[in-house]
């Protein structure tokens, strides 16, 4: 058995990820399916109907999302193409839009050993040798993204199908009553729960916050861009800063340098910040845990395992909490067992 299994892991380790988000699918949209079943009376056809729906809510928005974001980098570097040909050259024009900065600092540092020619274009130079690389991986993970989606999706359609199954089989095979398996697993389903209802309300604080603050310093569309920030927010680390974040570019490129400060400043300083303090808090009303501890559990699980972290970390703090209490039960009711035989 332990042979097997080790072998077992090996064969599935390439697809432990899409499979973990077919979990989470099949967990939060387990209701609808239900419903479904109640109304065709076959589980493949609600198991399929399911599939689509989520198809429709999830992947189709996602390459919305990816569709903006490049025609926004497209108009971005046309943009930057363009002011750059009129300076002269990539390098100058950066070389300009320094020269205010530079003036700014000298009045408090001694600048005048820095050649800024010089070091942009020696940045520039190993900037390109390493983008090269850069870019090709990031290819090869975009085929990667489409084939873990076909493969999640495929998975979440037999895990809706045979759910019924699946739960009675994991409840048997679990070293604890039936009783605590059943409390063990209602655990796991609601922190999932929990912690996609966190990614809508950060999605939905942070979308908001990013639409003011384009409209603010005068960058627009800022209500188009603040849904497309609402949906940004899924994307580990970087997360609306791929929204303000080439904005910002865009108005230091074209000359505000001013704004476009501002706008990186209240970015990274505010924006960015919401989805520590929101999601913690929202998944805390469902988790009977610390608020610092879930959100340790996120940072932590994003490090480890990506946007996945975001639900693989609180519901391993959730599980660790649900054991130790069955055991302090399992214990106490040892203890008063012993004391009634005694007396």
């Amino acid at each position: 058995m332990a042979v097997t299994l080790v072998l077992t892991f090996f064969i599935g380790l390439p697809f432990l990820r899409a499979i973990a988000y077919a979990v989470i699918m099949a967990t939060v949209f387990h209701p609808l399916y239900r419903y479904l079943l109640k109304k065709t009376r076959t589980p493949n056809r609600a198991a399929l109907v399911s599939a689509l729906i989520i198809f429709l809510l999830i992947v189709l928005p996602v390459a919305f999302l990816l569709n903006i974001a490049a025609i926004q980098a497209a108009a971005i570097a046309h943009s930057i193409a363009a002011r750059s040909a009129v300076e002269g050259g990539f390098v100058p024009f950066l070389v300009h839009l320094a020269d205010k900065p530079i003036a700014f600092l000298g009045r408090f540092v001694d600048v005048s050993s820095f050649n800024p020619q010089e070091q942009i274009s020696e940045n520039a130079r190993s900037f390109g040798v390493k983008l090269l690389p850069t870019a090709a991986s990031w290819v090869a993970n975009i085929f990667g993204v489409v084939a873990n989606t076909i493969l999640a999706l495929i998975a979440c359609y037999f895990l809706l199908r045979d759910s019924e199954r699946i739960l009675h089989k994991l409840g048997e095979m679990l070293p604890v009553s039936d009783e605590h398996a059943n409390r063990l697993i209602a655990t796991v389903k609601n922190t999932i729960v929990a912690n996609v209802q966190g990614v809508f309300a950060v999605g939905a604080a942070q979308g908001l916050a990013t639409g003011i603050a384009l409209f603010a310093v005068g960058v627009s569309p800022a209500v188009l861009l603040g849904i497309v920030a609402a949906l940004c927010s899924i994307v580990p680390l970087v997360g609306t800063g791929l929204v303000w974040g080439p904005a910002a570019i865009y108005l230091i490129a074209t000359g505000h340098l001013l704004k476009g400060v501002i706008l990186l400043g209240i970015g990274a300083g505010g924006i960015a910040m919401l989805d520590n303090i929101i999601r913690p808090l929202v998944v805390s009303t469902r988790m009977q845990a610390n608020g610092l501890v879930l959100m340790l559990s996120m940072l932590g699980g994003v490090q480890a395992f990506g946007f996945l972290g975001l639900f693989v970390g609180p519901t391993v703090i959730a599980l660790i909490v649900a054991v130790g209490t069955m055991l302090a039960e399992e214990v106490k009711e040892s203890r008063s067992q012993e004391a009634s035989v005694s007396s």
